[in-house]
């Protein structure tokens, strides 16, 4: 089994890591938002893969070469999160704001869109997770730490297959939460209860995220020892790709 196919293997894995908890409420809650988006889903976990491998890239060498903190890019992370939440609290409150401090055909078509998430505003949920996203996986600690300094077109290659391995397992989760979205009277009622949930939820992750609660959480999960299995047949998979852990 070579080491492309056990990254694509690690990123389905990693959903049942601790370390995925800031990303899971995001995610299905982003795609629950509007069960009648068909492509939300895909839009928000294909961001979010692009936006895993650019920013393990930027953080490696921002941290390397410019010495610039990662809590910067998670600050940023979680006031992104933390305004998407206010939005889809306070659905009015974007609209009026551009009315007011922008030029109004342009920005008055942007107010709507976001409030109605839009394209970009899908986007932009998902790429928010990138900073966020730190993988207790052991086989994404050795592309980061092994393969990416020897050859980055390797490196690169087999990050791209963990992301995908990751976002496609939790499109799958987002479009089970969008069915069942689906069924939930109200849901779609950009001023009612499931909407006003969803965004306190996404403010919740975004306080986390700023203020560090998420590792704090995902450090105490992990030393319980429950994802030790999922570990060790990583372990397991990586030797029989022929890369020594030791």
């Amino acid at each position: 089994m070579t080491l492309l196919v056990v990254s694509f293997i690690a990123g389905v894995l990693t959903v049942l890591a601790p370390c995925i908890l800031p990303l899971l409420p995001i995610i299905i809650g982003g795609s629950m938002a509007d069960a009648s988006a068909r492509w939300k889903p895909v839009i928000i976990t294909a961001s979010l893969a692009v936006s895993v491998v650019f920013f393990t890239l930027i953080l490696k060498a921002t941290t390397a070469l410019i010495d610039i903190p990662p809590q910067f890019w998670k600050t940023i992370s979680g006031g992104i999160l933390i305004l998407f939440g206010i939005i889809t609290l306070f659905p009015d409150l974007w609209e009026h704001f551009a009315k007011k401090f922008t030029p109004k055909k342009a920005n008055v078509l942007l107010a709507k869109g976001v409030k109605r998430k839009s394209l970009w505003g899908d986007i932009t949920i998902g790429a928010a997770l990138g900073p966020v996203f730190s993988s207790c996986s052991p086989t994404y600690a050795v592309i980061i730490a092994l393969v990416l300094p020897e050859s980055f077109q390797k490196g690169l290659t087999y990050l791209i297959a963990y992301a995908v391995g990751l976002s496609l397992t939790l499109l799958l989760i987002a479009y089970l939460g969008q069915k069942l979205t689906k069924k939930l009277e109200g849901a779609a009622n950009p001023k009612g209860l499931f909407k006003r949930i969803l965004g306190v939820l996404f403010i919740a992750v975004g306080l986390a995220v700023l203020l560090g609660y998420d590792k704090s959480i995902e450090s105490r999960i992990l030393d319980t020892g429950i994802y030790d299995g999922i570990s060790d047949i990583e372990g397991k998979l990586i030797q029989e790709a022929g890369v020594d852990l030791y």
